[in-house]
């Protein structure tokens, strides 16, 4: 009787995780289209939107590279992820919010660079959904850029911020633990 016990038991656990998958190969699939429709947004921001910012510092020391707001407010609708529960994220509180923008270097990091105001370049690559934990999922676009390398390396860090490709963030999705 035991062993018919922990036979079922498998069985129930077996087709448990079947279901998943399948549901998981379900999302995945429909997910697919968005990610060519995703292209076709990149695209348009090649063609519409400069690729190219300023380099800002914040008062706390955060320095940023301030992109066209039009990376958010253009390209959020146009990736139609409000239905999936997806805002802009909150770059546009106050006037001293940095709105669009690849960040550079943290404040953490204790850089001051002399380049603050110069104009730097970047190219476009893909966007993707970024799950940060449990709780939070991002729609970023990803950039590439060797001048952003070069001056964090500039300042005796690595060219990346965080091992993490240099990016604009376009959507954020918050899901709140319930206690």
């Amino acid at each position: 009787m035991k062993y018919f016990k922990i036979l079922v038991l498998a069985v129930f656990l077996a087709i448990l995780c079947l279901k998943l998958f399948q549901k998981e190969a379900k999302e995945t699939a429909q997910e697919q289209p968005a990610n060519q429709a995703w292209e076709k947004v990149v695209d348009y921001a090649r063609e519409n939107l400069p690729l190219e910012g300023k380099l800002v510092i914040k008062s706390d020391g955060f320095v940023y590279l301030k992109v066209d707001d039009g990376y958010i407010h253009t390209l959020f609708p146009l990736l139609e992820l409000a239905k999936k529960g997806f805002k802009e994220p909150p770059y546009f509180r106050s006037k001293d919010s940095p709105g669009a923008h690849i960040s550079v270097f943290y404040a953490n990091e204790n850089v001051i660079p002399k380049e603050v105001g110069q104009t730097f370049h970047f190219t476009l690559k893909d966007i993707v959904i970024v799950h940060a934990n449990q709780y939070e999922s991002y729609a970023v676009l990803q950039v590439e850029s060797p001048e952003l390398e070069k001056l964090r390396e500039k300042y005796g860090l690595s060219g990346q911020l965080r091992r993490h490709d240099y990016h604009i963030s376009l959507a954020e999705k918050k899901q709140f633990q319930h206690r």
